[in-house]
């Protein structure tokens, strides 16, 4: 048996990130597959709707695929994901000194595009995930069936077809976009 190291996310500020796509789950470096083009694209048609609705406004933050997100920071567990896209109410930016490093925080709203390569099962884990980690709002893009499933903590989850409009409730207040936008 050989005994891996376990990395914590000080580690990686202190001795610098992997090349590549990956994740740090519990102390371990997992490497994932980039985005395919469609799930990019998807993702970066909702970072330009959620800016253009929040930056004029001094709403907060929105943060891309290459923000790193630090949750459930301790001993026992600790991830760094980034979202596809997320957002940070204002009044929980971190101040400017803290945004070299990884975010420590929930984002208050998370989109997960679906790439061919994400299996159901791991897409949903990680939105639970998200969910206990504090997230409030998750959206996940699922590009083959151009739907958007809407998760909160503690309610069902809703799915949204292209009639729809996804709504920022009480985490993004007056934000809506008509879920057909998304898959242009």
């Amino acid at each position: 048996m050989v005994a891996t190291k376990r990395v914590t996310v000080d580690d990686l500020e202190r001795d610098g990130v992997p090349d590549g796509f990956w994740e740090l789950i519990d102390g371990r470096i997992v490497e994932v597959a980039p985005a395919g083009g469609e799930a990019s694209s998807i993702g970066m048609v909702a970072g330009y709707y959620l800016s253009g609705h929040v930056l004029p406004r001094g709403l907060g933050r929105v943060y891309g695929a290459d923000g790193g997100f630090v949750l459930f920071s301790g001993e026992e567990r600790e991830i760094l994901w980034a979202a596809d896209v997320a957002f940070v109410q204002a009044e929980r930016v971190p101040p400017p000194a803290q945004h070299a490093r990884f975010l420590r925080l929930a984002p208050d709203l998370v989109v997960e595009v679906v790439s061919p390569s994400d299996a159901r099962v791991d897409v949903v884990a990680k939105v639970r995930l998200w969910l206990e980690g504090g997230v409030r709002l998750v959206w996940v893009a699922d590009p083959p069936s151009r739907t958007v499933a809407v998760w909160e903590p503690e309610q069902p989850v809703r799915t949204l077809g292209a009639g729809d409009e996804l709504e920022g409730g009480d985490v993004l207040s007056g934000f809506r976009l008509p879920v057909a936008e998304l898959f242009r």
